[in-house]
């Protein structure tokens, strides 16, 4: 009997093949399985409770800020918003003109939030602001019809000064994408602080989200609180600002256009920053309204800007005791030296004028802070030429920020020979010199900075550091200036209020304590012979400024006033600071009496300015 053997090797060959084939199907499945359960469980896990449970953000309230005596300047309020899930819609366009008549805004700015909200599709989003009772009965009416709607109670910011803190403050607006990847305690649709205090300070006021997971049912009701992660709190912030003060300058500056600014002169703990026109800091509280935005952007008296720190303006004559003090501490000058006046100067084979067209006869340095001659200034300027006089500038804080605890700050400039050839592309004119002497030309500053400078002639010559929040300050530098210069500018100062020809005089009347301060009028355009400056167009008048102090024995606070296209500053700005001053110590002024003793108000509403821009208003 034979057997036949069969080779077994092809059946070998295919059962191996047949299992590494079975095995690699089981190495995909269980690789997909590792993804699904393990690397990608979260996601799924949280789309698969999204069926049954919502996660709600808690907005952390901010901190308060209070003004120096505990008053608030920025308080929280209760509000109400409406969240949209977007995972929840089933009808788009029919959720859309449910929002639409809801009426918190038109459709093309609903339908670019509603789509916003649509590429975070796993995270409910703020659809709308601070809604009405009307409106939040609408949403639980129609609460079966529209599941993905849910009514959130939140807080919102209020603000007691209204537009009079507006730049103080500052304005709130949603997170973006950028500061989100910079700063991890923040979270998508959380507000934060985008200018004023609320930006410098967003590290104090901001908080963290919190977060809050309910079961719902199928109506979009909470059935239960599964977890909760409450939020913290913003911390409250104390401030050097004087609210009463600060009412006290908006109601002075009333349908003006310009800034005032008060600080100790000792410490540099600012008591008003004011910047006129202003916004309403409530419509920045929640979702800003697109019209209120173009309305604020087109408005030609740009009352986005923050003056105090952001507007440049000609000094005029308020520079006039600074280039005193520093002529008196150079030697330029000694207090005995005098300069006849007879009204117009020769320089350079051009005439000058002062602005006293009959002149003030002979001045000392003293009488010539009194009267504010400008013939004075123009002899000093042509002896000491350009570099001096830039130099004392700088002593005073010219031409750099001052430091101040807010964001945005500004320069301003003090001219020089190289500035002018790499600005204006030629070399700097001796002529030129002469009108900076008086305040005129490119030489520009804030009124934070024209704040700070006389707050070093009256504190012994000491600059200081101005801040809102006492964490803030710093020690003063001093500026080398010596004693006995700063006591004859004080004398001149004094003699602008209280002495027969001074030019705030007026001011005088307020009574005790005594004031002190120099008037400035800065020239905007050259003004024709014989027309009155009440007689021009409100865009061609000049800047009025006046930056005073009292009591003028022992300084305690110092008060710069700032108004565009006011045409003098003894009648219109003066009286401004006057009323802060009277307020700040207790006195009553009349508002509007020039210091010729005419009644030279200032005007209830400005017409419009010409579009564009001119020099000294930028």
């Amino acid at each position: 009997m034979s057997f036949v053997r069969d080779d077994l090797r092809p059946v070998q060959r295919r059962t191996a093949l047949l299992l590494a084939l079975c095995a690699a199907v089981f190495l995909v499945l269980l690789g997909r399985l590792w993804t699904l359960q393990v690397i990608q469980g979260e996601k799924w896990q949280r789309l698969a409770e999204s069926n049954r449970l919502r996660r709600l953000p808690l907005e952390a309230p901010r901190g308060e800020i209070f003004d120096v005596h505990g008053e608030p300047i920025v308080d929280n309020r209760p509000a109400f918003q409406l969240l949209l899930f977007p995972e929840e819609i089933r009808d788009r366009e029919e959720s859309l003109r449910f929002l639409i008549d809801l009426g918190i805004g038109d459709e093309a700015t609903i339908r670019e939030r509603v789509t916003r909200a649509l590429r975070t599709s796993h995270l409910p989003s703020i659809i709308a602001d601070n809604l009405t009772w009307a409106q939040m009965a609408a949403v639980a009416a129609h609460r079966s019809d529209f599941r993905e709607f849910e009514v959130h109670q939140t807080t919102r910011r209020s603000y007691p000064l209204g537009p009079a803190a507006a730049h103080l403050v500052g304005q709130l607006g949603e997170v973006g994408p950028e500061q989100l990847g910079r700063e991890d305690n923040l979270k998508p649709g959380q507000l934060v602080g985008r200018s004023g205090l609320e930006k410098a300070y967003q590290n104090v006021l901001g908080g963290t989200m919190g977060n809050l997971v309910v079961m719902v049912d199928a109506l979009g009701r909470q059935v239960s609180k599964l977890s909760e992660e409450k939020p913290l709190p913003g911390k409250p912030l104390h401030t050097t600002i004087d609210a009463g003060l600060q009412r006290a300058a908006a109601e002075a500056m009333a349908g003006q256009v310009g800034a005032v600014v008060a600080l100790d002169p000792h410490t540099g703990a600012v008591r008003v920053l004011l910047s006129q026109p202003a916004f309403d800091p409530e419509q920045f509280a929640g979702f800003l309204d697109p019209g209120y935005w173009r309305e604020l952007v087109g408005d030609p008296y740009k009352p986005l800007n923050n003056r105090a720190l952001q507007a440049l303006y000609p000094p005029g004559s308020t520079i006039k005791p600074l280039f005193a003090a520093g002529a008196l501490a150079d030697g330029a000058r000694s207090p005995d030296d005098t300069v006849f006046c007879t009204g117009q100067v020769q320089i350079y084979g051009h005439p000058y004028r002062c602005w006293h067209a009959g002149g003030h006869g002979r001045v000392d340095v003293e009488t010539a802070l009194e009267v504010s001659c400008d013939s004075y200034f123009y002899y000093l300027a042509r002896d000491v030429g350009l570099e001096r006089l830039a130099s004392w500038a700088h002593t005073f804080g010219f031409g750099r920020p001052t430091g101040i605890d807010l964001p945005g700050e500004i320069s301003g400039l003090v001219p020089s020979d190289q500035w002018s050839r790499r600005a204006r592309g030629h070399k700097w004119f001796a002529g030129e010199t002469i009108s900076v002497g008086i305040g005129q030309g490119p030489i520009l500053a804030t009124p934070i900075q024209l704040a700070v400078a006389y707050a070093a002639l009256v504190n012994g010559g000491y600059l200081v550091r101005p801040h809102l929040v006492p964490a803030a300050a710093t020690l003063p530098v001093p500026t080398g200036l010596p004693a006995v210069a700063l006591t004859r500018v004080r004398a001149g100062m004094e003699r602008v209020v209280n002495g027969e020809r001074g030019t705030a005089r007026r001011l005088a009347a307020l009574g005790a304590p005594r004031k002190a301060g120099k008037t400035g009028t800065s020239q905007v355009v050259r003004k024709r012979d014989g027309v009155k400056w009440r007689d021009l167009p409100w865009e061609q008048r000049h800047h009025a400024l006046f930056v005073g102090y009292a009591p003028a024995e022992a300084p305690t606070l110092v008060v710069a006033v700032v108004v565009e296209h006011g045409g003098d500053g003894g009648s219109v700005a003066a009286p401004i600071a006057g009323q802060i001053l009277a307020h700040a110590f207790g006195g009553e002024v009349e508002v509007g009496t020039g210091a010729d003793g005419a009644e030279e108000k200032p005007l209830a509403t400005p017409p419009p300015p010409a579009r564009g821009n001119h020099r000294g208003s930028q």
